[in-house]
């Protein structure tokens, strides 16, 4: 049996040792996480330096129901003084540099906050989008279109986020669930060429309606790259670029695509410079240049190959 005093001394042991391995343990999490961060900060630096972006990528972290908020992001409402729009938040993410914070409270337009991130629950949602669209706004042809053309909408349950974290990749201060790149469609290309260099193919769908909203939600429930042109909504309150359009990348894919950059024609024989960036002049058509065609060996090789019908 222990005397009182060899209790006390072997609690004050085990609390020290307790400590100390909650100390170390804690510093190993905080050290893991920088080096997360780092990780994606890089890749984020990287798309925007190989690709010529002129705004930066954008990570979007979802703040599930239960889970306490970064500290750090800046707060719409409280910021600016009044609740923005998603898309205008991307904006100011994307262009401006800034870390951002967005509940229901930061967030002013209703069929993103209602019908799509679920962040406001209401009785009977969401018939009054659909009523008020076909009535004051008339984006499809009657109520009946409206809600066919939103049939297929990627969306949120009530209550299943509490917020979003938007934060430039490439300084970020989350691990993103999914990457939000604005770029022109000569960029999206290089894209597009990147994230299906496997042998995939990426499918999207448009109505020109909430555009960034259902990439944003589409891209994190699918798991998989998605393309967007910015809608009216995005045009009327986040001037996005005339020749701007969006694309998506699920965290789990995020690596490979950077990877990916310029693969597509590593075998020509210019190792792959001609799809790189700057681009290469167009030949416009089939005409010679000193007698030859200015043809890859691809198309003499095909043309070979080629047994054609009689």
């Amino acid at each position: 049996m222990f005397s009182t005093l060899e209790k006390l001394i072997l609690i004050k042991i085990k609390y020290s040792i307790d400590k100390e391995f909650y100390n170390e343990n804690r510093i190993k999490e905080v050290k893991l996480r920088m080096e997360q961060l780092e990780n994606y900060r890089k890749m984020g630096q990287d798309l925007f330096d190989k690709l010529k972006l002129m705004t930066y990528p954008v990570g979007i972290k979802f703040v599930k129901k239960g889970e306490t908020p970064p500290k750090g992001p800046i707060r719409p409402h409280e910021i600016f003084g009044a609740p923005l729009c998603t898309c205008t938040i991307g904006t100011w993410a994307r262009r401006q540099g800034f870390s951002l914070y967005a509940d229901k409270e930061d967030i002013h337009c209703l069929p993103s906050a209602v019908k799509y991130f679920g962040l406001r629950e209401v009785e009977n949602h969401p018939e009054p989008l659909y009523e008020g669209w076909a009535k004051h706004a008339g984006y499809k042809v009657d109520l009946d279109a409206e809600k066919s053309s939103r049939a297929t909408d990627a969306t949120f349950k009530p209550g299943e986020i509490e917020g979003m974290v938007f934060s430039p990749l490439n300084k970020t201060i989350v691990k993103p669930d999914i990457v939000m790149i604005y770029c022109p469609p000569i960029i999206l290309g290089h894209l597009i060429l990147a994230a299906t260099y496997d042998g995939s193919c990426i499918t999207s769908e448009f109505n020109g309606m909430e555009a960034s909203c259902k990439g944003i939600i589409k891209t994190y429930q699918s798991d998989e790259c998605y393309i967007a042109c910015p809608g009216l909504g995005d045009r009327s309150m986040a001037a996005p670029g005339e020749n701007e359009m969006i694309f998506f990348i699920p965290e789990s894919k995020l690596e490979t695509v950077v990877n990916n950059l310029f693969k597509a024609g590593n075998k020509l024989p210019d190792g792959g410079s001609s799809v790189m960036i700057p681009h290469s002049i167009a030949t416009l058509g089939s005409n010679k240049i000193y007698g030859k065609l200015p043809e890859p060996k691809v198309f003499a090789y095909i043309r070979r190959r080629f047994v054609e019908k009689d």
